[in-house]
């Protein structure tokens, strides 16, 4: 889901950010993507990574050592196939101090520089780093002495385990239970006030602001474009604007949670935009990698992407599938687009 940064203040808004992000937040002890191993179920609930580790009590420092194995929908000879690739291993360190209960790791760079904020854990014994710890999504920021904690991380438990040579981290999800989407009126989302806007002739869609509640710019729209409803519910709008007809439909939105064990959003919008004898098809549709996806058939819709394994050599792999025709969405919508900088008509802006 995107955020509206306007909220926050000064160096605050990048870090919040990237803490509404689950992946942002795990950082410390798992990639960001399609970290660790999972069950084998086709719908896995389940993540574990384990790996080494040393423990310098005297300088408060962790270092440890991560196998990178990874189940991916892998392009070779012109086929794709879902194979467990080894990608070598991962090496990381982190500062850790105690603050009351809670245990805070502070990752650090190639050059042993700190990073400014410390992801937060707890449950385990005050004093001692060895123990199994709860991640409570949360960071700690030492200068200003203010925590941050992720939005949406309601659906993962993730536990960490540390002991005397060895590492482990489990998560485990609620898939069934999570729900990404805020806004349960598509038609005052940001989406729908970027298609007002492209109907003035300036195009810019951003098609997960489906999710996005933006009624307050939708509003504004209708009143400074004199645009007047006819009708109107949360998924669909009529309306007439510089003596031109419109209706907006919303088919189809639906936001939720990637089964890859990742955190990532897998996105589906379809929508119809109707003006005369005119109809504009969305047809987007975002879903992050499955084995029952990995399919001869799929081929023109995975979104590929290279990378090094462990020996190496170059794969190529589809992250996604992809279902896209924005491109001609938005040429279908500049056919119809008033191009006019305001309308002349009387307009009711009563929008629910």
């Amino acid at each position: 889901m995107r955020y509206n940064s306007s909220s926050f203040q000064g160096k605050n808004i990048l870090h919040m950010l990237l803490a509404v992000s689950l992946c942002a937040t795990t950082a410390l002890f798992c990639a960001c993507g399609d970290d660790g191993s999972s069950s084998a179920n086709d719908e896995p609930t389940k993540s574990s990574e384990t790996g080494t580790l040393e423990v310098d009590e005297k300088n408060h420092t962790l270092t440890w050592t991560t196998a990178n194995d990874k189940e991916l929908c892998v392009l070779e000879s012109g086929n794709f196939s879902w194979k467990t690739i080894s990608l070598g291993t991962t090496t990381q360190s982190a500062k850790y101090e105690f603050r009351g209960d809670t245990l805070v790791l502070y990752l650090l760079d190639n050059n042993g520089n700190q990073e400014t904020y410390g992801h937060m854990y707890t449950g385990g014994e005050t004093g001692k780093v060895y123990g199994t710890w709860k991640d409570i999504f949360c960071d700690f920021d030492p200068q200003d002495k203010v925590t941050y904690c992720a939005q949406g991380a309601a659906f993962a438990v993730r536990t960490l385990t540390l002991s005397k040579g060895k590492r482990t981290l489990e998560t485990e999800y609620d898939f069934e239970e999570y729900d990404a989407s805020k806004n349960e009126n598509l038609i005052l989302s940001e989406l729908t006030a970027d298609i007002l806007r492209a109907l003035k002739g300036t195009v810019e869609l951003y098609i997960p602001g489906a999710f996005v509640d933006d009624s307050a710019r939708v509003k504004d729209l209708i009143r400074e474009y004199k645009i007047s409803t006819t009708s109107q519910t949360k998924t669909s709008i009529g309306f007439k604007m510089d003596g031109k007809e419109f209706s907006i439909k919303y088919t189809e939105a639906e936001e939720t949670l990637a089964r890859d064990g990742s955190g990532r959003l897998n996105r589906v919008v379809k929508l119809l935009l109707f003006s005369g004898s005119t109809t504009c098809n969305l047809d987007f549709e975002r879903t992050f990698m499955e084995k029952d996806l990995c399919k001869a058939e799929n081929k023109d819709f995975l979104d590929t992407e290279k990378e090094i394994d462990g020996n190496g050599n170059t794969l190529e792999y589809a992250k996604a599938y992809l279902a896209n025709n924005q491109e001609d969405f938005e040429k279908c919508v500049s056919s119809i687009a008033t191009k006019s900088s305001r309308g002349d008509e009387g307009y009711n802006n009563e929008l629910n």
